[in-house]
């Protein structure tokens, strides 16, 4: 009996997503390949279409293209990665160009003030978060239509900093990738600090190891996260609300690491970094003793999720 066009197609369908959930698990691939199949959806409609084609004809061997055009989807996919030149921030099948502006925002250092807060709210893009050791805040913001809107509030000895970008991005299912909100900040190091990020699909690079950071909630959809932490906090409550993702989170050898995650179809390298699991939470050995912890929540989709030490 010979076997159908159809369940061809859908075995390279399923073929093709548990190869590309192995890269992504391997490192191979990053979790934005999701976005960029779905930006090729018509793909699918056109195969289908293929077989309805030819299916009953003379030329019925035709329909063969159908499976043959999914699979050739999944190795362009596959091949395409992103780019990254200083602000700039593309895809390399995006060939379309679009006028970029940066913005920048900067606030003197303030020293009637002794606690901080910073609530950002961002589209897609590439994310960058480092420290300053002489000015109170310090951005660059890459948009294309309306600059960002910044504020600075101060309340007795208490500043916050809102920073909210009017372009959310241009990515839909019909349209694919249109542009990003490309950022780079600086924050006061010598202020303890709680800082809200909110952000769209995106690559995000948060070198904290300089920082007083006492709380940390970041919500983001598929990603590429890398967070390092610095042991200048005793404690830092970090919350990590994201998509598919993968995410890495950088310690000192000194800090006591306590983890209450939601990752149940996400891999992990928890037990080889010397986590043990107690009472549902992954912990480090020297959580009771350490003078430095992280208490770290994480609820992510099909991740990978890695800690490391320097």
């Amino acid at each position: 009996m010979p076997v159908k066009i159809s369940s061809i197609r859908w075995g390279i369908i399923l073929l093709g997503i548990g190869l590309v959930f192995l890269a992504i698990n391997f490192g191979y691939l990053d979790y934005f390949v999701w976005m960029r199949l779905l930006s090729l959806w018509p793909v699918l409609v056109i195969a289908i279409g293929l077989e309805l084609i030819f299916k009953r004809t003379k030329l019925q061997f035709m329909a063969l293209l159908s499976p043959l055009l999914l699979a050739l989807t999944f190795l362009y996919v596959s091949s395409v990665d992103w780019q990254s030149d200083g602000y700039h921030f593309y895809y390399r099948w995006d060939n379309k160009d679009y006028e970029q502006h940066v913005y920048h925002y900067s606030l003197e250092r303030e020293d009637d003030i002794d606690n901080l807060e910073v609530d950002i709210d961002m589209g897609p893009g590439y994310f960058r978060v480092s420290s300053s050791d002489d000015e109170l805040f310090v951005g660059d913001f890459e948009y294309h239509h309306e600059k960002p809107r910044c504020r600075f509030d101060k309340y007795e000895n208490k500043g916050k900093i809102f920073i909210k970008t009017r372009d959310r991005g241009g990515y839909s299912i019909f349209r694919g990738s249109k542009y990003k909100n490309d950022a780079r900040i600086f924050i006061a190091d010598y202020l303890p600090l709680d800082m809200k990020i909110d952000v769209a699909a995106a690559r995000l690079e948060l070198d904290l190891s300089e920082l007083i950071v006492k709380k940390l909630k970041l919500d983001t959809g598929a990603g590429d996260i890398k967070i390092k932490l610095g042991s200048r906090s005793d404690k830092v409550f970090l919350r990590i609300d994201s998509g598919a993702s993968r995410i890495k989170i950088i310690v000192p050898e000194e800090m006591g690491l306590k983890i209450d995650s939601d990752i149940a179809l996400s891999s992990t390298n928890f037990r080889r970094m010397g986590l043990e699991k107690h009472r549902g939470y992954y912990r480090s050995e020297n959580f009771s003793t350490a003078d430095c912890r992280a208490l770290i929540d994480i609820d992510s989709g099909v991740s990978q999720i890695k800690i490391d030490y320097y």
